[in-house]
């Protein structure tokens, strides 16, 4: 399981409805759809995946044993034993990578998202101008900053706190795609009591988590 990240984006209404889909929810593919031909698939089949990175020569894992036990998986493999719905699945992915140079919309998602899923809890309200969602691992700096892009005169204002209290917690504001005003928080070993406590408390308020049910 993945840790959540809570993020809370305060932006003008505008903003914020493009960020959200007709049921409510705040949605990445409006801001940034993922632009392969092919993205219907109930899951990626594991073999149809190595066939699609063997033919569009993807990049190895940098990791050395990672990298060997991929290297061997690739000189051993067949692709006449593929099933049809690998096979099919197969083409899809190298159908993707030539139109966009991603095999699948995961792919995809975690280099521009920045986070592999969608959002998920998530809650809207703009005539407030907020929204509140939580994502695997990180904050999706990658779809904020297209939705920056695409209101360059508008203001964007986000928060986020790591369910590892303490910890990947900060808050930044985004103009025109860029980055500016942007505080995050050190490593947990780098940081002193004085910093842990203060980033602790951060992220418990970004939460919503009671301070004293933290510490029982």
């Amino acid at each position: 399981m993945p840790n959540w990240v809570t993020n809370q984006v305060n932006a003008p209404k505008h903003v914020i409805e493009a960020m959200t889909n007709s049921e409510g929810r705040i949605d990445f593919r409006l801001a940034a759809p993922f632009p392969g031909p092919n993205n219907e698939w109930n899951g990626i089949i594991g073999d149809a995946e190595q066939a699609a990175e063997i033919v569009c020569a993807t990049p190895l894992s940098n990791h050395p044993g990672l990298r060997a036990l991929q290297e061997g998986n690739r000189s051993r493999f067949d692709i006449r034993t593929l099933s049809e719905e690998s096979f099919k699945q197969f083409v899809g992915m190298v159908e993707n990578y030539r139109a966009c140079g991603y095999l699948h919309s995961m792919c995809f998602a975690r280099e521009i998202w920045g986070t592999k899923w969608n959002a998920c809890e998530s809650q809207s309200s703009p005539k407030e101008g907020l929204a509140r969602f939580d994502t695997a691992w990180a904050c999706p700096n990658g779809v904020l900053i297209e939705v920056s892009k695409r209101f360059p005169d508008d203001v964007i204002e986000v928060i986020f706190a790591d369910e590892d209290i303490g910890s990947n917690c900060g808050k930044f504001k985004l103009k025109a795609g860029e980055v500016f005003d942007s505080e995050t928080s050190p490593g947990w070993g780098e940081m002193d009591e004085e910093q842990r406590a203060k980033w602790s408390a951060f992220a418990l308020e970004v939460k919503g988590w009671d301070p004293e049910e933290e510490d029982q």
